[in-house]
């Protein structure tokens, strides 16, 4: 984080990009006016309606394919926020419906700030995403949207896609859309359309762009406890990766909260930033084309 001392002003400011499709940035200034001890009572901050923060992983074992041992699935440490207010923090699993075996299986979980989940080309795999306090116990929320990034293709690693089931209260689209919807079986289903590489690749969420917004779907949840969806790709030769955050990356804006209102948003990246620096965040893998 930037920081500038002159005088007796003093300013923190952390500003990201996010292309012309997601105009959104996190900011924090201050001009104190001569009192070195004085704090900023608002911040400018990226907001996304209902929103679930990705903490960290606590626990990956998808299909029982690792790297931890114990239960099978995933879980989440999420952060519940409304429009930038911390709510609650909750458990977001995602376990596996079908057989499922992965050779990069070991990388499940996290890689960056989002979630991603690696299939085999020409392999599927059945998941249920499901939402829990955190002494465990089923909880229902008003609304959960999951954003899917990156459906893209390749010419020997096969073409993404995922196929949801009517539960979903609505999907959301960039005008431009590279992906292709359809309905198959009363299922519908999402299916990349161009060629990826590797420079198109997702590393930060407050730094996408406008062709990373091209290759996303928004699913709208309400009054959900779990949902399910089919993770796939067509024959090829190599991993494909399925990345996703827990909110509606279309909705997000620019607004200016109190600090005490805002703080939640902007300390839980601080805090998962040092973990990740002191090797301690689990199952962080690299992006693949």
């Amino acid at each position: 984080v930037p920081l500038r001392i002159a005088g007796a002003f003093f300013g923190i400011a952390l500003v990201s990009a996010c292309g012309a499709w997601l105009d959104m940035f996190y900011s924090q200034s201050r001009a104190l006016g001569g009192n070195l001890q004085g704090k900023a009572s608002t911040e400018v901050v990226a907001v996304c309606g209902v929103g679930f923060k990705l903490i960290n992983v606590v626990h990956s074992n998808l299909g029982g394919q690792g790297p931890d041992s114990g239960k099978e699935g995933i879980v989440y440490n999420c952060t519940e926020s409304h429009d930038g207010k911390s709510v609650q923090n909750v458990l977001v699993k995602a376990n596996a419906r079908s057989d499922y075996e992965c050779r990069s299986a070991s990388h499940n979980g996290m890689s960056g700030d989002f979630g991603t989940i690696r299939i085999d080309a020409g392999k599927t795999v059945d998941v249920r995403f499901s939402i829990f306090d955190m002494e465990e116990k089923p909880i229902t929320v008003a609304a959960f949207e999951i954003t899917i990034y990156d459906l893209d293709e390749s010419g020997n690693s096969g073409r993404e896609y995922l196929v949801v089931d009517n539960m979903h209260h609505d999907v959301a689209l960039a005008g431009d859309t590279l992906v292709k919807e359809s309905n198959v079986h009363g299922l519908e289903k999402f299916m990349a359309t161009k060629v990826g590489h590797r420079a198109d690749n997702l590393r930060n969420e407050t730094q996408l762009t406008h062709q990373q917004g091209e290759k996303a779907v928004v699913l709208k949840f309400e009054d959900i406890h779990y949902f399910d969806m089919t993770l796939g790709s067509t024959k090829g030769h190599a991993q494909r990766s399925f990345n996703f955050l827990f909110h509606n990356s279309f909705a997000c804006r620019q607004e200016e909260l109190p600090i005490s209102a805002a703080v939640a948003t902007t300390s839980v990246m601080t805090a998962r930033r040092d973990e990740e620096a002191a090797g301690l965040s689990n199952t962080q893998g690299q992006q693949q084309d």
